[in-house]
């Protein structure tokens, strides 16, 4: 399995979702996808862009509360999936894969499909979000 291509694949499904409004089943066909999707790497995105849909709330509240004199409008729909998506992760996922994978994953991502600055702004975000994670556990 390649787990950066499933966490690619998340992103852009939750990117789709945002102005789309696609329910989980049609996002999960990955329609957009031009080449085979081995089935471990189709799974682990489903379970990523289930787990933002259903978390969307609390995941956006977080992200509020820590991206400091930004609205979460104003955070480019590209960085707003990939924090949703590595956030999920962080606070749901963690027993299974490293927080710092994560983070280094959503960098990876955003280097690759964000603005130029937005690896900064997601890395300072994650990180915030993990400390506060670590303490309240």
């Amino acid at each position: 399995m390649k787990p950066h291509r499933a966490r690619i694949m998340a992103m852009q499904a939750v990117f789709q979702q945002e102005f789309n409004k696609k329910n989980f089943e049609e996002l999960s066909r990955f329609v957009w996808i031009d080449y085979a999707i081995p089935e471990d790497e189709r799974t682990y995105a489903c379970k990523i862009i289930k787990g933002v849909l259903n978390h969307t709330e609390n995941i956006d509240k977080l992200i509020t509360i820590h991206s400091k004199n930004w609205k979460i409008e104003r955070i480019s729909s590209v960085s707003r999936a990939i924090l949703r998506i590595s956030i999920f992760q962080i606070l749901y996922m963690a027993e299974e894969l490293s927080v710092k994978i994560i983070i280094d994953e959503a960098i990876k991502i955003a280097k690759e499909y964000g603005e130029d600055d937005s690896t900064r702004f997601i890395n300072g975000i994650l990180d915030a979000i993990n400390r506060d994670h670590i303490k309240s556990k």
